[in-house]
């Protein structure tokens, strides 16, 4: 099956090779599937919940209730991820993160693509009683891991949580392709504001309360900086009326056009051919100026870099303070939003946690959460 041929949607008119699986598939199935879109540079799904890390930011949340269709939804999305964790890993860890993404990435994956053709092939009925499809793990972990697979699975049954699609390279090849993803999430989902996010987080209003949207919530994400998110991704976005959340490696953007792919190859940054046909493979300064205008524009680190890779105060610099600083340099503005490589989640370095908050981040997104700081 071609790579570029590979997508969220059901076939077009013209035949073409399609990801979507028959509606008799097996979260096996959804976890090669996902995988599948993620090694073909494709939008990949996933569900996150939605997490307050610290006493604080609890309390000065107003305890508006969860409207009732949220919840609904997160029970059901809930419900398929437990599915998904006993028919794959059952003899797991609770507390082994790899795990529990790969899990919501399968059940992101199984949700989309149910969600997306009308089918019921992966709608879960709780039966009886919702704290068993819930508590998967709860005979073998007492007192949940606070980011094992049970903490989130109360979290989405609680109807805190999220749908996620996350591209990286957006060829201009694949224009075509992803508007018609683009389009089709926007018909079936409510597409997140930063305004959307700090509702729900502070003050515990939910989007569409006010008007009547009870479509669930995604957000689609760019990662990278790559010239293509800008000249591509972001004029599709915009076309749709659509915001578009870009997460800026600042110093992929900042390293001199001639140094770009070696910097690129070096910080895990993969390059297609033609990201390297186009003036540069990052976006420029200006550009990155001009999508804050219409869009999210957010910290992805420096160089690509995960938590591990950042041991010293200076690390933290560069990583974590240097780049907003570039941002609000370069945008005017601060959305205050940190994703680290590998989507690593709060609550693994109390240093690192401290480091974003000083830096004046908000929100951080983890490969399966978006932490309210």
């Amino acid at each position: 099956m071609p790579l570029e041929s590979l997508s969220l949607l059901p076939a077009p008119a013209r035949p073409a090779p399609v990801l979507l699986a028959p509606p008799d598939r097996t979260p096996l199935a959804d976890l090669r599937a996902s995988a599948a879109l993620a090694a073909a540079r494709g939008g990949v799904p996933a569900l996150v919940a939605l997490l307050w890390d610290d006493d604080d930011a609890r309390r000065a949340r107003p305890a508006h209730p969860v409207p009732a269709h949220v919840r609904l939804d997160g029970l059901q999305l809930a419900a398929r991820a437990a599915s998904a964790w006993q028919a794959l890993a059952a003899d797991q860890r609770d507390d082994d993160l790899s795990c529990v993404t790969s899990v919501l990435h399968t059940a992101g994956y199984g949700a989309l693509a149910d969600e997306l053709t009308g089918g019921l092939a992966g709608r879960i009925t709780l039966g009886g009683s919702a704290s068993g499809a819930l508590l998967p793990r709860q005979r073998r972990t007492p007192a949940p891991a606070p980011l094992g697979m049970t903490s989130h699975l109360l979290a989405l049954g609680r109807g805190h949580h999220l749908r996620v699609v996350s591209w990286h390279n957006t060829p201009p090849s694949r224009r075509d392709q992803l508007r018609a993803e683009l389009a089709a999430l926007q018909l079936r989902y409510r597409l997140w504001t930063l305004a959307d996010l700090e509702a729900v987080t502070a003050t515990g209003t939910w989007p569409g309360s006010a008007d009547g949207d009870e479509r669930p919530g995604l957000l689609p994400v760019f990662y990278e900086g790559y010239r293509a998110s800008a000249e591509v991704a972001a004029p599709v976005c915009e076309e749709l009326g659509i915001t578009g959340w870009f997460g800026v490696c600042t110093g992929f953007v900042g390293c001199p056009a001639d140094q770009q792919e070696l910097y690129a190859r070096s910080h895990k940054i993969v390059l297609l051919p033609e990201d390297l046909a186009a003036a540069s493979p990052a976006m420029t300064w200006d550009q990155v100026g001009h999508l804050a205008q219409r869009h999210v524009v957010f910290a992805h680190t420096a160089s690509h870099a995960g938590i591990e890779e950042t041991p010293t105060e200076a690390d933290l610099e560069r990583e974590v303070r240097a780049p907003a600083a570039a941002l609000r340099a370069a945008t005017g503005t601060d959305a205050g939003v940190f994703a680290w490589l590998h989507g690593s989640p709060t609550g693994m370095s109390a240093r690192h946690d401290a480091a974003l908050r000083a830096a004046g981040y908000r929100h951080l997104l983890s490969a399966t959460a978006v932490h309210r700081l």
